[in-house]
C-alpha cells in the first residue's frame, strides 16, 4: 500500500517587519496632531454646548435636569422668528450681491493679459490685512450724519440736512458685509475658473456662440460649484454676524447673532444661548443640504472640463 503524502504544514504567520509596522503607523501619527486639535477646539466645545442647550441656565450657571424647554421657547418666541427673518434676508442679500459683483471681476482676472492684473490681485489680498472692526467703522464714517457723503453733499449745497437713511438700517449692514467678504468670493471664483482654459471659450466662439451663450453654457456650469461654496460661505457668516448690526444696524435690523451674544454676555443664559446657536446651526445645515442637492441634481457639483 502506497503512503499518502501529507500536505506540508502551514508556516506560521510572519510577523510584520519593523519597516512595515512603521508604514502602517505613519499615517496615524501624521494625522494625530490634527485630530487632537479638532477634538480639543471644535468637537469638545460643540459637545459641551450641545449638553448646555438641554439644561436650564441663569446668571452664568447651568443646571439640570435635561429639558427641551429652551428649544420650545425658541420656536414660540416671536422675537426670535423676527430676528431669524432679518438674518435670512441680510445673509441672502450679502451672499447674492457678493457673487454678482465678484463674478465679472474674477473672470477678468482669469483671462486678462493686462499688466494691472498683478496689482489688482495684490490689492485684493492686501485688503485682508485691514481689521474687521476698522472696515465697519470706515463705513460708519462714510455713511454717518457727519460722514463723507453727507459732508460732500452739504458742501455742494445739494442737501441742507444730513441724510439719515444711509446708516442704521439693513442697507448699511448689507453693504458693510459685502465689502468684508467680497475679496474671499473673488478669490474662490478665480480659483474655480483656473481649470477652464481659454481654449474652451475660443472653441465656443468659433462654433458661433455669443458672449451670453458662452457665459450660460461654458462659464457658469464650470463655476457652479465654487459659486455655491462662496454663496454658503458669505450667507453663513453674514446671517450669524452680531458685530456689524450693532454698529450699522438700527432696531429694525437686529439679527439672531445679537440674541446669542446677549444670552451669553448680557443675561448669562448659557443654556438659552447654546440652544439658539444649535438652532441656527441646524438651519445652516439645511441650507447646505439644499444647495448641495441642487448642484448634484443639476450635475454641476463638480467641474467637468479637462484641465
Amino acid at each position: 500500500m502506497s503512503a499518502v503524502a501529507e500536505p506540508p504544514a502551514a508556516s506560521p504567520a510572519r510577523a510584520p517587519a519593523p519597516r512595515e509596522r512603521g508604514l502602517r503607523l505613519g499615517p496615524v501619527l501624521l494625522t494625530l496632531p490634527a485630530a487632537l486639535t479638532l477634538l480639543l477646539f471644535l468637537i469638545a466645545p460643540l459637545a459641551a454646548f450641545a449638553v448646555y442647550s438641554f439644561l436650564t441656565g441663569s446668571l452664568y450657571e447651568v443646571s439640570g435636569p435635561l429639558t427641551l424647554e429652551n428649544y420650545r421657547e425658541i420656536a414660540q418666541s416671536e422675537l426670535n422668528r423676527k430676528l431669524a427673518r432679518n438674518s435670512l434676508i441680510v445673509g441672502l442679500l450679502a451672499a447674492v450681491s457678493s457673487v454678482v459683483i465678484a463674478l465679472p471681476i474674477a473672470y477678468w482676472l482669469r483671462y486678462t493679459t493686462s499688466r494691472t492684473k498683478t496689482l489688482v490681485l495684490f490689492l485684493i489680498v492686501a485688503s485682508f490685512l485691514a481689521s474687521y472692526l476698522v472696515r465697519i467703522y470706515a463705513w460708519r464714517t462714510i455713511l454717518g450724519a457727519e460722514g463723507v457723503i453727507n459732508s460732500g453733499l452739504g458742501a455742494l449745497g445739494i442737501v441742507d440736512e444730513p441724510l439719515t437713511f444711509l446708516v442704521f438700517n439693513r442697507f448699511a449692514v448689507t453693504l458693510a458685509l459685502v465689502h468684508i467678504y467680497l475679496p474671499y468670493v473673488i478669490l474662490v471664483i478665480y480659483a474655480g475658473l483656473g481649470p477652464l482654459q481659454p481654449a474652451y471659450l475660443e472653441a465656443a466662439q468659433d462654433l458661433g456662440a455669443g458672449w451670453v451663450q458662452r457665459w450660460r453654457r461654458v462659464v457658469l456650469p464650470a463655476v457652479a460649484a465654487p459659486v455655491g461654496s462662496a454663496l454658503l460661505f458669505v450667507f453663513v457668516l453674514s446671517a450669524a454676524d452680531y458685530v456689524t448690526p450693532q454698529f450699522l444696524g438700527g432696531t429694525a435690523s437686529v439679527m439672531i447673532g445679537v440674541q446669542v451674544q446677549v444670552a451669553f454676555q448680557g443675561t448669562g443664559d448659557y443654556a438659552g444661548g447654546a440652544a439658539i446657536s444649535f438652532a441656527l446651526l441646524a438651519g445652516f445645515l439645511v441650507c447646505y443640504g439644499l444647495v448641495a442637492l441642487g448642484l448634484r441634481l443639476a450635475r454641476l457639483d463638480r467641474l467637468r472640463f479637462a484641465s
